[in-house]
């Protein structure tokens, strides 16, 4: 059967975004590994994700070929058959992508935050969100007895226990929900924390990205009414299928996002505030004052350069002076002042007895 209707449409979309959203996570998981040396559960999470995304995308390229996007009436019934069938697989393994997409970010805040309910809000929602992703993908093949009769409508003597339409359209509203909270959570929770306003922001912005997420996740949820409503299942299911492929890959990039900044830098070179800060070092007369902590795994993990982590309390609190060339310029005699002394503030952290600057061995 030859390709027709949104069938096409469906093998581009669905092919580019797996492209996409492995060229995110491959970059991610570089700058992870090779870079800062760390690969955290939210990694591994994303990985597994785009297995399940890439084999979604394999088993819609086939449905496609049997027919899957073009009206019944057009496609011999055991086209139909196939199409349906391969599709229902499909919809088994998006389901479980789509969960653990979500988990996925929410790991990656809970490496960050360390306060307890706040701790306790993304479990809530990492629970709740693979509890319903499971049921999703379990009630794929479950809502029916025997099981054949999902695909093939020859079965008449069949008994149906779920209404897989209630199930994927409360699921769909949770997958959104999760979004929009995932998107606003980090303002909230990481604004007060010790980390540069950069990198603040980083984090915030990329995942308020995940509003557009959300946005196709209320798309393809309004879309599900009319599952029920027509027996021309091929046809009325692609604009969801294509949508939920959207969701998944805006999610995977707006996770990778944050962790990618060092790998930016080295690519296209150092901002101009990361020069004016390496030439700030460069003065005399400047009073440092730092913090001294034990040094910690996800330091490197984040692979976010300037996150201390906020749950190490500070244990020794130094002044130290440094005197250096090039410092006594005239632009910074005339900002500062004769009687205005510049502080840098800096973390050391410490292994057993001696102390090492982050990221040092």
């Amino acid at each position: 059967m030859p390709l027709g209707g949104k069938g096409p449409a469906t093998i581009i979309v669905l092919s580019v975004e797996t492209v996409l959203a492995a060229i995110f996570i491959a970059m991610r998981f570089y700058t992870r590994f090779v870079m800062k040396g760390g690969v955290g559960s939210d990694d591994y999470l994303l990985i597994i994700t785009w297995v399940f995304q890439t084999l979604f995308t394999a088993l819609m390229i086939a449905s496609s070929i049997y027919g899957f996007g073009q009206h019944t009436t057009d496609i011999s019934p055991e086209d139909v058959r196939m199409a349906t069938k391969v599709e229902v697989i499909g919809q088994f393994a998006v389901s479980l992508a789509m969960g653990l997409s979500k988990t996925a970010v929410a790991m990656f805040l809970m490496r960050i935050v360390v306060v307890a309910w706040h701790k306790a809000i993304l479990w809530f929602w990492i629970v709740t969100m693979m509890a319903w992703s499971m049921l999703l993908a379990i009630s794929c093949f479950a809502q029916c007895t025997p099981v054949e009769a999902i695909w093939d409508a020859r079965i008449q003597d069949k008994t149906c226990h779920l209404n897989l339409t209630d199930i994927a359209f409360i699921m769909c509203s949770w997958s959104a929900a999760m979004d929009f909270f995932l998107a606003a959570f980090p303002w909230v929770v990481l604004w007060k924390l010790n980390m540069q306003k950069r990198e603040k922001i980083t984090i915030c912005v990329s995942l308020s990205l995940g509003i557009m997420a959300g946005i196709c996740g209320i798309v393809r949820t309004s879309g599900l009414a009319v599952l029920s409503q027509t027996a021309d299942y091929l046809y009325a299911t692609a604009e969801s299928v294509m949508w939920t492929s959207s969701e998944l890959t805006i999610t995977i990039i707006c996770v990778s996002i944050p962790v990618l900044r060092p790998l930016w830098t080295r690519i296209v070179g150092e901002s101009i505030t990361d020069r004016y800060h390496k030439h700030s070092e460069g003065s005399s007369g400047i009073l440092t004052i730092g913090r001294i902590r034990k040094v910690r795994k996800t330091d490197t993990e984040l692979a976010l350069d300037t996150i201390p982590r906020p749950d190490v309390k500070d244990v020794k609190t130094t002044t130290i002076g440094a005197s250096r060339r090039h410092s006594d310029t005239g632009s910074e005699r005339s900002i500062l002042g004769p009687n205005i002394q510049k502080t840098r503030e800096f973390t050391i952290a410490y292994e057993g007895g001696r102390a090492t600057e982050p990221g040092s061995g």
